[in-house]
């Protein structure tokens, strides 16, 4: 009986542990820019909104991203985009440039 407890809290507490993982999202919620005409804001819901703001223009893009280890994919109409996260939290591209840095 014993020994029926304390699986049965054991498996629990594995429960409650990955639904609290599973709540804390990709970790990388936020507005990520490198001072150009482009912004990501990265929303816990799985999409990310690309503002762009040209001569006095701005235009919003929303698409989704997938967090796999340190990558960052953008999926777009057009194909991906693939970020790499670093461990100081900044976010870069293949196309070189400054790296992104979280505004908030």
């Amino acid at each position: 009986m014993k020994h029926r407890i304390i699986g049965t809290i054991g498996r629990a507490s594995v429960i409650v542990a990955l639904l609290i993982l599973s709540a804390c999202g990709s970790g990388i919620e936020g507005t990520y820019s490198n001072g150009g005409p482009v912004e990501y804001t990265f929303k816990s819901n799985g999409t990310v909104v690309m503002t762009a703001s040209m001569m006095g223009v701005t235009q919003e893009t929303e698409v989704k991203y997938e967090v796999e280890g340190n990558k960052v994919k953008l999926i777009t109409g057009e194909g991906a985009l693939l970020l790499t996260l670093h461990e100081d939290g900044s976010l870069s591209s293949p196309m070189g440039g400054k790296n992104l840095t979280r505004k908030d």
